[in-house]
């Protein structure tokens, strides 16, 4: 399989990668072994002796890069290598003989072996010969030199120990204690992670008594000098700046990129090189493939830098749950690219407002595929968070964007208006700039529910063909769903009930599909008893039977048995709220038992409940059974005297009859009739006759005195007018004939049924 990978690698090869030649090595026990691949067909020579040698390749414009050479090989048996055009010089560090050969087509094989053992060849024999007589001096010479090299060396005086230096002393810990204040207070940097020089401060001078992880960094080192010192990195995020570098790719080249990056992925033995992998695997996340990245992140031999960083970024992009995308969503403290990509991954609201201004930075400087690619969905985090003003920066990063669609923009402008409250101004964009998608279809209708503005009725039919199209993605459903919302905000209860029943054929029987479902067909009944016609209302009821859904809440169920026991229908109320044990619908029941003609069901339904509502009930119950008086005090506490006057009569109550009536009579006198209102009939001549007891100046003239029955004298303010005419008492009775006729008219007037 590598052997048919690595071919269609090299079939991928173009002529812009085949002029450039990356020789790679790798050390081997007694071997350095170096591959070179150049395109097949083209010859190349090695030079055969001496310690320098060249390898020139036959092609015109070829060039050597030595960048990857020396990455796995010492500088033992290969000390060095340089280029000049197609020709590479090798500088050997031994006198080590090379086998050169080409393995297959363009794949030409080095080997630097060991040089060969040289066996050192033995010394003749020496012949005998006759030996002079010994030298004299020469032998006196040998003997001083022996006898010196016997004695021991001359030893000279050990020097003193050096006494401890207080003034030293003091120094060092006036050092350290200034040393200590100054990082205390900001001045100094104290790192962990630095690794100490062989040297200290001079040149040349060693610094036994400095920590392996202690370094100084005075104030001029830091991008701001009057910043305090940034605080380590927590653990989580290590690594995380790998995410900076992967997605620093240009995806416009990605087709060149990928080429090239495949072709050198396998080298030596079909391995896959390491760091070709990285790149590659960023070339993918930077162009959104996160599920090609995540192939190669998961088949790697060999653990990959940064791991879960570059896999919760994958699933990310391709919208997967995963162990490593919760721990992306972690690393908002990380800063760069991590931190952006945390928010995609789901990052804590709190924690996105408080990094807000960072995050936008970020954002404005990542490159412009990928901020198109990432920006609708970053600014709606923002958004969703509360950080407007990061989410505008993000918007504006998106403008005169060759990556993002003149329709996106507007959505994200729309979507920040209605974040401001100004949801008019977001729907009046998005009819004038927005395009066809699914997400700004979504948005003008969401638009359009909260400000209960009119909405074109062709909108809304190519909205619901638009979420048919969807039906298997989930933007299908939730475009069907505001579709049914708006039907029934505006009235059409027929096109609700059959965008309900479409959308209700599509989906699973999942419990979030039932439960997605429960809230339409509440929402729609409810339309229909607040908003319904009664017509309507009776014929949704007799040709459905979802009304009788135990999803449907509580206060739907209540209003649907209201309209009903409006209408006389009562079958229906039992069904609507029989499971339901509050006071609401247990006079909805009474109802319906009295619309039935069981007043005594309807008493025991009620109990003691002395609501308006039910007390009305339990009159009308009362009143079923024949219980009038009970009932006449019902309608008394309630303050209906008609209904009072009723009841009394058909309890042939007269005193309550002639009382209710008499609480009726209330004239108010009037100032131009004087004292002919208030009067009893028969009185007003009278009345006419006498004089204004308010007058200053006494009775008016022509007119006669009036005199008391029993002949005394009364005051003017006194007379009674019945008592000076009737003498004879005829018109007193007449008077109480007349006044007993009129409120017997009144109380028998609630028993007369008026004709039509």
């Amino acid at each position: 399989m590598r052997a048919l990978a690595l071919a269609a690698f090299l079939a991928l090869a173009g002529p812009a990668g085949a002029q450039t030649v990356a020789p790679v090595a790798g050390e081997h026990g007694d071997f350095t072994r170096i591959v070179l691949r150049i395109p097949p067909g083209t010859g190349w020579t090695l030079t055969p002796e001496g310690r320098a040698r060249q390898l020139t390749i036959a092609a015109g414009g070829a060039r050597f890069d030595l960048a990857r050479l020396f990455q796995r090989i010492p500088r033992t048996r290969l000390a060095g290598a340089s280029t000049e055009g197609p020709v590479l010089n090798l500088e050997l560090g031994c006198d080590c003989p090379i086998r050169a050969w080409e393995d297959r087509p363009g794949l030409v094989i080095l080997d630097i072996t060991d040089p060969p053992t040289v066996a050192v060849p033995l010394p003749p024999p020496v012949s005998p010969r006759r030996v002079p007589p010994p030298d004299p001096v020469v032998t006196g010479r040998a003997a001083g030199a022996a006898l010196a090299r016997a004695l021991p060396p001359a030893t000279s005086p050990e020097a003193p120990a050096v006494e401890a230096d207080p003034r030293l002393e003091t120094l060092a810990q006036d050092l350290g204690r200034s040393l200590a204040a100054a990082a205390g207070q900001g001045l100094l940097d104290v790192a962990a992670d630095h690794a100490a020089l062989d040297q200290g401060i001079l040149p040349d001078a060693p610094l036994p008594g400095m920590p392996a992880n202690m370094r100084i960094a005075t104030v001029l080192d830091r991008p701001d000098p009057d910043a305090p010192p940034q605080a380590p990195m927590p653990a989580t995020c290590n690594g995380s700046d790998l995410l900076d570098r992967l997605l620093a790719h240009d995806p416009a080249h990605f087709t060149e990129d990928l080429g090239r990056l495949t072709r050198a992925l396998f080298g030596e033995f079909d391995q896959p090189d390491a760091q070709i992998q990285l790149e590659l695997i960023g070339l993918y996340l930077s162009a959104g493939f996160g599920a090609e990245a995540r192939a190669l992140i998961d088949n790697s031999p060999d653990p990959v830098a940064g791991r879960d960083f570059a896999l919760g970024a994958a699933d990310v992009f391709e919208d997967r749950a995963s162990n490593s995308r919760m721990r992306l969503a972690q690393a908002i403290e990380c800063g760069g690219a991590a931190s952006v990509m945390a928010v995609l991954a789901g990052a804590e609201a709190e924690a996105v407002r408080r990094n807000a201004d960072q995050l936008a930075l970020t954002f404005s400087a990542l490159p412009a595929a990928l901020r198109g690619l990432i920006g609708l969905r970053l600014a709606e985090a923002l958004i969703d968070a509360g950080a407007l003003d990061a989410a505008r920066i993000v918007a504006d990063a998106l403008q005169r964007s060759d990556w993002v669609s003149a329709g996106a923009l507007a959505l994200v402008e729309a979507r920040l208006d209605r974040a401001r409250g100004l949801a008019g101004d977001a729907a009046l964009r998005l009819d004038h700039e927005g395009d066809a998608s699914s997400d700004t279809v979504q948005t003008r209708l969401d638009l359009a529910l909260q400000t209960e503005a009119p909405l074109p009725a062709d909108y809304v039919a190519n909205a619901e063909a638009l979420a048919a199209t969807a039906r298997s993605d989930p933007t299908g459903p939730e475009l069907m769903a505001a579709v049914i919302r708006l039907n029934a905000r505006s009235g059409t209860m027929i096109d609700a009930f059959a965008a309900l029943d479409r959308l209700e054929s599509w989906m699973s029987g999942t419990g979030e599909n039932r439960r997605l479902l429960g809230d339409l067909r509440d929402e729609v009944w409810a339309a229909m008893a607040a908003n319904g016609t009664d017509l309507g209302l009776v014929e949704a009821v007799l040709s459905r039977e979802d009304w009788r859904d135990p999803a449907l809440q509580p206060p739907t169920r209540r209003a649907l048995a209201a309209r009903l026991l409006d209408l006389r229908l009562a079958t229906p109320v039992e069904a609507l709220v029989g499971a339901l044990d509050d006071p609401e619908a247990r006079v909805l029941r009474a109802r319906a038992a009295l619309e039935g003609g069981d007043g005594t069901a309807a008493l025991a339904l009620l109990g003691d409940d002395d609501s308006a509502a039910a007390r009305l009930v339990r009159a009308s119950a009362l009143e079923r059974i024949g219980q009038h008086r009970a009932a006449g005090d019902e309608f008394a506490i309630l303050g209906d005297i008609g209904a009072e006057t009723r009841a009394a009569i058909l309890d042939a109550d007269w005193r309550r009859v002639e009382g209710l009536a008499t609480a009726q009579e209330s004239p108010a006198p009037a100032a131009d009739l004087g004292p002919l209102l208030g009067r009893a009939p028969g009185h007003a001549e009278i009345a006419l006759t006498l004089p204004d007891p308010a007058a200053a100046d006494g009775p008016s003239a022509g007119a006669p005195a009036a005199e008391p029955s029993d002949g005394a004298a009364t005051p003017e303010t006194s007379v009674d007018p019945g008592a000076v005419f009737d003498r004879l008492g005829l018109v007193r009775r007449s008077s109480t004939l007349l006044a007993e006729s009129e409120r017997l008219r009144g109380a028998l007037a609630p028993l007369v049924q008026p004709v039509p």
